[in-house]
């Protein structure tokens, strides 16, 4: 059987890792579409793409134009495969290829379908989640799945380590599921359930902590679903403090949310509805990574302070 004749479309860094692995199982990858040029990852893909001495598919304002989509059309690609890309493609574009294009997608549909799976799985406390690979249509995340692989969430997990775990697995699946298609014969779909579902809408990324209305295990998980991207934050003497890494400890008290109950060069404890948080990084201000004790011998903080 020939090759697959590949069209790849992406944006880093899922697409550099699914990349990489499609060259080193020898998929013939014909053409590649980069994100728009105004994207902060566009210099570095076409530089990548340069180094594999791979086929650049530029357009000047979307992919959806004549011109991108006249030029994947020359290249009689027979799939294609799109790994993290924010432009929704057109019905034109996705007939582009003999059989369409398989989307990557960091969750098991048709939950939470959207631009950022990873923190919403983490922050609603889900237990399990997932991968799908689907073919595409002409809305985000709603076409016939062909491949959906389940884990389970850690406690412990964080939205990069969940953005690694999927980013790899998806990579593997690809491998799989390109290497058992035939393009004479029918792929195996199934349609997406109808309903109401989780989403994952966009967010900007800024997060308060509400000391006063959240519980410790709300804020744990808030925390742990922007670590690294992301920021959730407090204020400590009117300054900016980033707090990347905590723990939640249940136990009955009387204080008021927010205050400091213990700082010592060991730790740094925060009471919160249904218990305390142990701080144990953070990032104060534009200064960088700190621990309990960077931020007790330079602030000396009071247990009569508070975080707001």
């Amino acid at each position: 059987m020939e090759k697959l004749k590949i069209i790849f479309v992406g944006i880093p860094d899922m697409a550099t890792i699914c990349l990489n692995n499609l060259i080193a199982h020898k998929f013939d990858i014909v053409g590649i579409v980069p994100p728009k040029k105004n994207h902060e990852t566009y210099n570095f893909f076409k530089s990548f793409i340069s180094s594999k001495g791979l086929n650049l598919i530029e357009f000047e304002n979307s992919p959806n134009d004549k011109d991108c989509i006249d030029k994947i059309k020359d290249l009689n690609a027979d799939i294609g495969v799109v790994c993290s890309y924010n432009c929704l493609l057109s019905e034109k574009f996705l007939k582009t290829t003999k059989m369409g294009y398989i989307n990557c997608h960091p969750s098991i549909l048709p939950d939470y379908r959207g631009a950022c799976p990873y923190f919403h799985i983490i922050n609603n406390g889900e237990k399990t989640s997932g991968i799908t690979l689907h073919f595409m249509d002409k809305t985000f995340d709603t076409g016939d799945i062909i491949y959906q692989e389940k884990f389970e969430i850690l406690p412990i997990e964080t939205m990069g380590t969940l953005f690694n775990r999927t980013t790899y697995m998806i990579s593997d699946a690809l491998i799989q599921v390109l290497s058992n298609i035939n393009p004479n014969k029918e792929i195996k779909k199934t349609p997406q359930q109808s309903g109401i579902f989780k989403t994952a809408p966009k967010v900007d990324g800024n997060f308060r902590i509400r000391w006063k209305t959240n519980s410790i295990f709300e804020i744990e998980r808030l925390i742990r679903a922007c670590n690294p991207f992301y920021n959730a934050y407090t204020d400590f003497r009117g300054v900016s403090l980033k707090i990347i890494k905590a723990s939640a400890i249940e136990y009955k008290h009387n204080f008021v949310y927010g205050r400091i109950i213990q700082a010592d060069e060991n730790s740094l404890i925060v009471a919160a509805k249904d218990g305390a948080l142990s701080v144990e990084a953070m990032q104060v201000g534009t200064w960088g990574y700190f621990t309990p004790k960077d931020f007790y011998y330079i602030f000396s903080p009071k247990t009569d302070e508070y975080l707001t």
